[in-house]
């Protein structure tokens, strides 16, 4: 009887070491130049505009923005959803994961749109309290350059300022809202 438990413990540590030896490694921790995206995560009520552009005319815009982090606290998700108002009768809902490349170190945003459109855009990081991602947009009724300027106006509050570039280079605003935290 002794015999077998001994062998049985024996062959239970064997086993449980060749398992351990082909387990996976757990993944490396998140850089801590995520947390320069925590100030993002919450609910965020907005109100601003959306200019005249191809897409539609000129109109005062609201919306819920949820961020939260995933992905093992590496990505950032934004959900933006405007409302639908006789003046924004095609709302504007935009899913957006925001994360930081260790390697070109740089923060990266990666979007899709409810029109079809996307986007591959990048930025250093806070300058003071704006932080600018800038890159190729694809989708709309031309593809091109975007730019999303955030701006910090304390804990709880923060602008934002969206842009294309036309064929002629010169940039124009698309729109521009201000956000509050928790309201």
């Amino acid at each position: 009887m002794l015999k077998h438990v001994l062998f049985g413990t024996i062959a239970t540590l064997a086993l449980s070491s060749l398992a351990s030896a082909d387990a996976p490694p757990a993944p490396p921790s998140p850089p801590a130049e995520l947390a320069q995206l925590d100030f993002f995560v919450g609910t965020w009520n907005c109100s601003g505009k959306a200019f005249a552009t191809p897409m539609g005319p000129e109109h005062a815009t609201t919306a819920t923005v949820h961020a939260a982090k995933e992905v093992g606290g590496r990505w950032v998700r934004t959900n933006y959803d405007e409302n639908k108002t006789a003046a924004n009768p095609m709302p504007y809902h935009v899913v957006a994961h925001f994360g930081y490349d260790s390697a070109k170190k740089q923060f990266v945003n990666s979007c899709v749109d409810v029109f079809g459109g996307y986007c591959t855009t990048t930025s250093s990081g806070w300058n003071g309290d704006t932080m600018i991602f800038e890159g190729p947009v694809n989708g709309m009724p031309e593809s091109g350059s975007g730019r999303d300027t955030f701006t910090r106006k304390g804990a709880n509050q923060l602008t934002h300022m969206g842009e294309m570039q036309g064929a002629d280079k010169k940039w124009i605003k698309t729109d521009e809202e201000t956000c509050h935290k928790g309201k």
